[in-house]
This record gives structure tokens, sequence and C-alpha cells, in this order.
């Protein structure tokens, strides 16, 4: 089983590593580093970029995250290539992969998940997974670790009754795939993740989390907060933070959490405060999609508290979206500094805001391509500060740094 070493804790804020990784046991001293972002990805693929694009953005995290709802329906064409997902996607030997149930970044329907099994969507509709199918495609993936399972639809008008068949059914659910699972040569070298529900009920967390930590599992995912989408982005962590928090504290502090959503910078420290130890970086393609860029300023160690940060750096535009810029705006339109002053990304250094911005009000592919590549490098690096912070004990003068770009 991989294993996982936290270093030290400090207000609920883990800083550890992830190591030995069956699948990718070949990689000599392959180790993750947390907290840290999953590379999100729409069916093997980065949006926007292809594999050579990628390599021009740096800090790549070494999990990449690989929703199963876009890949179910092709467990038959990924089953014949050797090495499974990993070689169909052609994706590098020494990156850690991750299935989890749903793409972040589409809203999940209301009402098709049973006892017997779950719906998710693929490009071709609506797809019904049982215990049997959700293994089959396991099988034809073999990643290093996926997400069991779970009935997850629930919300904050959910009652007791409804609230003790979402955790029982997720727990029967992770049972079967255990047995399951337990019995398959080709998943000897895959991991389980439980998924831990219970919507906003504490009671239900708390049972949900210490029935699922009974079982041999590797890590856990926090579920069935939001429906995904991007009205997810509105989700407030530190509102629900005491909910989240009694959550961990009823896991195992030697395993991983993983949370999915669309985390904004603020939300990632809070969630960080909360034991979370693995994040989507599915929000950057919502700020993409929206033809915005990343402008946020993550360097903890030049923050001076006593001044006030360039407007840039804070909130944007109208002050509706902090930590970005709307480049479809017209006063972008003869502007000719880069994105983001002394950013060192692809997009920075050979382009401006002037010509992303036409690109943008054209329609032109490249635009895409360009904020992509910008807001990865972006998001990665303030991951990187984040780690850096939590070496250093200066995590409190990130979280100051990143609150004053919200105000």
């Amino acid at each position: 089983m991989m294993k996982f070493i936290v270093n030290n804790v400090k207000n609920g804020c883990r800083h550890g590593y992830l190591q030995d990784f069956k699948r990718c046991s070949g990689v000599k001293d392959l180790v993750v580093e947390t907290p840290m972002c999953l590379m999100y990805t729409r069916g093997g693929s980065v949006p926007h970029l292809t594999g050579d694009v990628l390599k021009k953005v740096d800090n790549i995290p070494k999990m990449t995250q690989l929703p199963l709802n876009l890949l179910a329906e092709h467990k038959g064409a990924i089953g014949m290539v050797a090495g499974g997902l990993g070689g169909f996607c052609s994706l590098d030997e020494g990156s850690v992969l991750y299935c989890p149930i749903h793409d972040t970044t589409t809203a999940v329907p209301s009402g098709y998940n049973g006892n017997i099994g779950v719906g998710i969507w693929g490009r071709g509709g609506k797809i019904m997974l049982d215990i049997d199918t959700f293994l089959q495609v396991q099988e034809a993936l073999r990643v290093d670790f996926y997400q069991a399972m779970s009935d997850n639809d629930v919300d904050e008008r959910s009652g007791k009754k409804r609230l003790k068949k979402s955790h029982d059914r997720t727990i029967n659910f992770l049972d079967r795939t255990l047995e399951r699972h337990q019995k398959s040569e080709k998943l000897k070298d895959t991991e389980i993740f439980g998924t831990v529900v219970g919507g906003f009920s504490e009671e239900d967390r708390i049972f949900s989390a210490k029935e699922t930590a009974e079982r041999p599992v590797a890590g856990f995912v926090l579920d069935g907060f939001h429906r995904y989408g991007p009205e997810s982005e509105n989700f407030d962590v530190q509102h629900h933070r005491d909910l989240i928090k009694v959550t961990t504290d009823n896991l195992p502090k030697d395993k991983p959490r993983i949370m999915h959503g669309l985390w904004s910078p603020d939300m990632v420290l809070s969630g960080v405060e909360c034991g979370i130890d693995i994040f989507d970086s599915s929000y950057t393609y919502i700020v993409t999609e929206r033809g915005s860029a990343l402008v946020f300023d993550y360097d903890f160690q030049k923050y001076d508290k006593e001044k006030s940060l360039p407007a840039e750096n804070g909130n944007s535009d109208t002050c509706t979206r902090p930590f970005e810029i709307n480049l479809k705006e017209k006063k972008y339109f003869d502007d000719f500094s880069p994105l983001l002053e002394g950013c060192t990304c692809y997009t920075c250094r050979n382009h401006t805001k002037s010509y992303v911005s036409h690109l943008l009000n054209t329609t032109e592919l490249l635009a895409g391509v360009l904020l992509q590549i910008h807001n990865f490098h972006q998001y990665f690096h303030f991951f990187s500060s984040l780690r850096e912070s939590l070496r250093e004990d200066k995590f409190d003068d990130l979280k100051a740094l990143i609150q004053q770009q919200k105000r």
C-alpha cells in the first residue's frame, strides 16, 4: 500500500508526502509532497493543451486526475492497450494516476443513485454503474488509485432518512468493491480511496468517516458537499469549516484526504487548515473558459502587511472576482504589458494582454491555449509556495497575503 508520511501538523495544516506507488515502482524515488493539487484532465488530456504544449508548463504536479465519467464508455479500447490508461493516453510513466467518479467542472444531476449502483454522465449520455461494471472499468484503466463509488446525492435539505440511506449505500458499495478488488489480478497494483459522505449533518459525517476508516483503504475522498460544476466555485469552505474539520478529525492521521471542487486560492488555504491534503486544479480550466487570467501574488517571502498590493494583484476589474482579470474587457485592447508582471510562464514571456484580448474577442482557439498555460503556471507555483510556507512555518504570512487580495 502507498505510504503517507506526515512531517508536521500545525493549526490543522498537514505537511507530508506520499511514496511507494506500486504501479510506478520502476520510477526511482518517486515522492509526492503535500498539500498538492492534481493535474486536471478531461478524458486523459489537459483542456486546450497538447502533450507538447503542456511541456511548456513547469512545476507540473506528479499526480494526474482522470475522471471516470469521461472514460467509462471507452473501457474496451483502453483495456486493449499495454499499460492501461497510462499507455492509452501516452502519460508520463512517472505520473501517479488517480480516477475520481465525476468530472469536477460538470454538474451532476440529482436522482440517479440506487442500491445497485450510481449514474454517471459521459459524452454519450448517462451510464449506470453497478459494482461489476465499475470494477471492469477499473481493470481496464489500471490507475494507481481510484475513488470508490458512493451515493453522494444529498444537500442541505436532506433529512435523516435520506442521509442514512446515503452513507449506508456508500459503505455497502465500498465493501462489495473491496471484496471484488482483492480477487482481481489486474488491480493488484491499484489502491482504493474510500468516499466519506453524510451531507451537512455532523452526526452522519462522523459515522461515515469512522465506518470508512475501518476498511482497508489507502485514503479518503470527502464528497457530497456540492453537485460539482461551475456552481461549486461558490462553496464556502470557511462557512463549513467546523463540519469539514470534525470529519477529518475522525479519519486516520496517516492516510491522505482528497476533496474535489473548484478551489480558489483562499479556499485552498481554508481547506489546508481543515486537514485536506489533495486538491483539484480544475479551477484553472473554469477561469480559462471565462477568458480570465490568474494574477494573484503568492510570494509570502516578500509580503509586507503594511504595504498595499497593486490593484491588479487584488480584486480584478469590477471587484466581482478576486485573483483574476477578465481579458475580454475593452480596457485590455491596447494594453501591451504581460498578463502578469514578473510572471515567467511562456505566455507572459511572449505575449501581451492586448494580444490575448484580441484572440478572445475573435474567438481564436489560441486564446484558450495561452490562458491555460498561464493559469496552470500560476496555480502550480501557488501550491509550491504553499508547501514552502508550511516547511518554513510561514503559513500565516501566505494566508494574510492571499486574504489581502480578496478584499
